[in-house]
């Protein structure tokens, strides 16, 4: 049982040609550089629906570390569509998360959970660098502290997230020099929203958005060809599409550009 603010475990699952076998495939993919990816650290801010449909693809590919940011405890309802279990329940989601990925794992992968806010984290001093960070909390002034600090330290950043009615989700990456979550949202540099408890959610969505996150981290880690920073994606029309690079917006209030 975990009682401490933070865990971290190391997880061997496959070495040596077993685990070069389970990575045939994927080294067959162009772009695709194992080493690299092997050698990689990804760092989620959120650790509910969304991570719970990306950090599992990460650690199946190989991913060198992965560390999971989030204050908030499994609840039942998180169980249709989270990387959770009944034992799970009353517990922090980042550790429960932490220790749930060790069974996906195919290489040598760090696993970290920390039972803290990004705002917590920050204040507490943890080292935030990586390779990709990933955002996939639901309120905007998280998205702009990690906007912000993200672009400081010149990291990648890649934006999730998914609509009330669970119809449309979209995806955002953030390069170092390029434009910020504020350029793409304005008015969400302003907001101090939270969202309503008890909206609908559903697994379905969360895979589709999910993908593309997994997808965007390889485009940022290696040759994996990628034309836009922002795709939006509509499950029961093609109304809600989208696929563009986002320009920097002049009088930016979170970027400053």
């Amino acid at each position: 049982m975990v009682t401490t603010a933070t865990v971290l475990q190391t997880s061997i699952r496959l070495v040596g040609q077993a685990a070069h076998g389970a990575e045939d495939r994927q080294l067959r993919v162009e772009g695709f550089d194992q080493a690299r990816y092997s050698a990689s650290h990804v760092l989620c801010i959120g650790a509910g629906g969304l991570i719970s449909h990306i950090a599992p693809t990460l650690a199946r590919k190989g991913i060198g570390a992965l560390t999971l940011l989030d204050d908030d405890e499994v609840e039942v309802s998180n169980l249709n569509r989270q990387r959770f279990y009944p034992e799970d329940v009353g517990t922090n989601k980042a550790l429960a998360l932490a220790a749930n990925l060790q069974r996906e794992c195919i290489h040598a992968t760090r696993l970290a959970g920390y039972a803290w806010r990004l705002e917590e984290a920050i204040d507490r001093g943890i080292d935030l660098r990586c390779d990709v960070a990933v955002c996939g909390v639901d309120n905007n002034p998280t998205r702009v502290l990690a906007s912000r600090q993200f672009r400081d330290l010149g990291i990648p950043l890649i934006f999730t997230a998914v609509s009330e009615d669970a119809d449309h989700g979209y995806v955002f990456v953030q390069e170092p020099e390029g434009a910020c979550f504020g350029c793409l949202f304005p008015d969400a540099a302003e907001s101090s929203a939270y969202p309503c408890p008890g909206t609908p959610a559903i697994a379905d969505i969360l895979q589709i958005v999910g993908g593309l996150v997994v997808y965007a981290i390889d485009s940022c880690l290696m040759a994996r060809p990628r034309g836009w920073t922002y795709r939006a994606l509509g499950m029961s029309a093609g109304s809600q599409d989208a696929c563009q690079r986002v320009p920097i917006r002049q009088g930016c209030q979170l970027c400053g550009q």
